[in-house]
């Protein structure tokens, strides 16, 4: 899911994020991604290839006012990704000089790191789809 997300964010097609991500969280993104420049819109794309750790930051199982059971998982990952941003981009992890081929082509990559969170009705007889409640890409989606 965060790699499909990702891809779509980045290819600014919102309107197929309906049924995946929270309206409110669609709302934010819809103001944020345009005003993104290329670049960093490009950055938001994780190839599920490129995922190179993924680690849960937080699972709550809670009740609304009305009884009804939730399950919310906060998902951190992190990807390589070649978009050409400058090397001083604060909050990167690290950039990587990734050779392919001989010594004379070299490719830099950047280790980015993103946060979905991710919510699930479990009362009985609730559809058993998860909704991404919250998405953030750390300096690019601020």
């Amino acid at each position: 899911a965060f790699s499909v997300v990702s891809k779509l964010l980045s290819q600014h097609k919102l309107e197929l994020l309906d049924e995946l991500v929270s309206a409110e969280v669609l709302q934010v993104l819809k103001e944020k991604i345009s005003l993104l420049p290329d670049n960093h819109r490009d950055a938001l794309a994780a190839d599920i290839d490129a995922i190179m750790y993924t680690t849960e930051g937080d699972v709550r199982i809670y009740y609304d006012d009305d009884g009804r059971k939730f399950v919310s998982i906060l998902m951190r990952f992190w990807y390589l990704n070649g978009a050409d941003l400058p090397d001083e981009v604060p909050g990167e992890t690290k950039v990587f000089q990734v050779v392919f081929g001989d010594e004379s082509t070299k490719e830099k990559r950047h280790l980015l790191t993103a946060n979905y969170e991710f919510q699930r009705e479990f009362t009985e007889g609730a559809k058993p789809d998860w909704t991404i409640t919250r998405i953030e890409h750390p300096r690019l989606l601020e």
